[in-house]
C-alpha cells in the first residue's frame, strides 16, 4: 500500500561544509566553516541588517536559507521578528554584492522563510500576530504561513502582506520547500503539516491544500531536511513538564494506491528542551542551535555531532543552516 518517500538526496564527497547562521548580537547573517571550532574573528561571509534595526522592522533576524533564483543568483532568504507595533520582515539579499533585492513587512513576528523553487514564490511562518492593539492569541491577522506569489512565473513576488497568500496556523514557527516531493512542509502549535500548491491553469500558485498531518505536544520550533537520508527532522520546544519536547524525526510517505501523503510515526531522537535548529550534513554530522534556557533564545554555540562544538564569543547565535546542497 504505502510507497517510500523520495530517494535520499546524495552524500558529498568532503566534510568541510559551510554554515550560514542568523547571529542577534550583531544582527547579522553569518557563514562559517564546519571544520573550525573558533568562530572569532571576520566571519567568511556576512551580511548586516540595516542600522536602524534596534527600532525597525529588521529587529532581530530570526532564519536564513540559501537558495539559488534565476533572476538573482544565488540569495540568502532572511526574517527578521521586528518590533511589536511595527512587525517584521521577510527579505532576499544577492550574495555576490549583498543588496536587497527584495522585501516585505510581515505583521505577524515571521520566524521562518522559504523560497519555492520553479514558482518564485517565497513564504513565511508567523507564530502570532503583531499588530498594534490585538491580543497575542490572534492568530488571524499575520499568525500563520504567508505566500508571497509573483504574478507570472520567473517574476517578483509582490510587496505588500495584503497581496500574499494567507492560511491560518497557530504558533507556525517552521517552514521548509520539499523539492523532491513537492510538499510545504511547516511546524507550529501541536502540529506539523505538508501542503500541496494549488495552482491555476498557468502554473501561478493560489492556495495551499492540507495534504498531511501529524500531532506534537508543545509548539514546534523548526522544520529541517536531513541532507544525509529522506528524513524530516523537527524540534519542539518546552520544560521537563512538556512530554513532547525534543528533536523528532519523520518521513513523508505516499500511498502509491490512493496518491495521499502521510508522516511516518515519529521518533524521539533527542530529548532536549530549548532547541530552535537541527539537522544532519551530507555526511552524517548532526548540528543545531539549543538555547541554554526559557529566557534565552539564542547562545554562542552551534553544536556539532561527534566533535567539539564551535564557539563565537558574545555571539547570539539563533539558528544554523547548511549552505547548501553542494559544497561551496
Amino acid at each position: 500500500m504505502a510507497g517510500g518517500a523520495a530517494t535520499a538526496r546524495p552524500a558529498a564527497a568532503a566534510t568541510n561544509y559551510l554554515i550560514v547562521t542568523v547571529e542577534q548580537a550583531a544582527n547579522q547573517i553569518q557563514r562559517f566553516s564546519n571544520g573550525t571550532t573558533n568562530w572569532n574573528g571576520t566571519p567568511d561571509w556576512y551580511w548586516t541588517a540595516p542600522s536602524n534595526a534596534n527600532t525597525s522592522s529588521w529587529y532581530r533576524l530570526s532564519d536564513v536559507k540559501r537558495r539559488t533564483t534565476a533572476k538573482w543568483d544565488d540569495v540568502l532568504a532572511c526574517t527578521s521578528s521586528g518590533t511589536s507595533d511595527l512587525g517584521g520582515r521577510a527579505a532576499m539579499i544577492r550574495e555576490s554584492d549583498k543588496s536587497i533585492v527584495w522585501s516585505v513587512v510581515v505583521p505577524g513576528n515571521p520566524h521562518s522563510i522559504e523560497r519555492i523553487k520553479g514558482h518564485g514564490a517565497v513564504v513565511t511562518a508567523s507564530s502570532r500576530a503583531r499588530v498594534f492593539g490585538t491580543t497575542k492569541n490572534d492568530w488571524q491577522n499575520g499568525g500563520g504561513i504567508n505566500v508571497f506569489v509573483p504574478s507570472t512565473l520567473g517574476g517578483t513576488p509582490p510587496t505588500s502582506f495584503a497581496d500574499s497568500i494567507s492560511v491560518g496556523f497557530p504558533g507556525a514557527h517552521g517552514v521548509w520547500w520539499d523539492d523532491a516531493n513537492e510538499l510545504l512542509v511547516a511546524t507550529g502549535k501541536d502540529e506539523l503539516r505538508a501542503y500541496r500548491l494549488v495552482t491555476n491553469g498557468s502554473g501561478i500558485i493560489v492556495g495551499l491544500s492540507l495534504a498531511a498531518s501529524l500531532a506534537l505536544t508543545g509548539v514546534g520550533h523548526d522544520v529541517q531536511p536531513d541532507y544525509a537520508s529522506d528524513k524530516i527532522f523537527y524540534t519542539v520546544g518546552g520544560d521537563s513538564s512538556n512530554p513532547g519536547r525534543g528533536i523528532w524525526e519523520t518521513t513523508l510517505l505516499r500511498d502509491t494506491t490512493t496518491g495521499t501523503w502521510s508522516f511516518a510515526p515519529p521518533t524521539r531522537i533527542h530529548d532536549w528542551l530549548f532547541t530552535k535548529s537541527y539537522s544532519r550534513l551530507p555526511d552524517g554530522t548532526g548540528f543545531w542551535q539549543d538555547a541554554p534556557d526559557a529566557n534565552e533564545w539564542w547562545s554562542d554555540t552551534i553544536g556539532f555531532s561527534g566533535r567539539a562544538d564551535s564557539v563565537r564569543s558574545g555571539a547570539k547565535f539563533y539558528k544554523a543552516r547548511f549552505w547548501s546542497h553542494v559544497l561551496s
